[in-house]
């Protein structure tokens, strides 16, 4: 569920882009009813803001980071404990380099 997406130019090679999303996780339903207890709903919060930079007439390359935030529950005490004891920070940040070549 995207929250918030923006781009902007930075010259005419780069440009940067960032979206904020929160992600909504199911667990699947079981069928066995001596199966444990399926846990509840996991919902996250992603920061992704990426830097693009032209290289070439048919390349570009992307430095990507993630960062992960936890959100409060309602329903959960464990989750919304963890959620707490994040004080707003991520709790997991990670970087990627992407290149993008046009195949012809």
């Amino acid at each position: 569920l995207a929250i918030g997406r923006k781009s902007e130019p930075v010259s005419s090679d780069k440009f940067v882009c960032s979206e904020f999303v929160r992600q909504i996780v199911s667990p699947a339903q079981r069928n066995n009813p001596n199966a444990p207890p399926v846990p509840p709903l996991s919902v996250k919060e992603i920061e992704t803001i990426s830097i693009y930079d032209v290289v070439g007439k048919d390349k570009i390359r992307c430095r990507q980071r993630t960062a992960t935030f936890l959100v409060p529950s309602q329903t959960d005490p464990i989750a919304f404990k963890k959620w707490q004891l994040s004080q707003g920070k991520p709790v997991d940040v990670r970087y990627y380099d992407v290149t993008y070549t046009r195949v012809v």
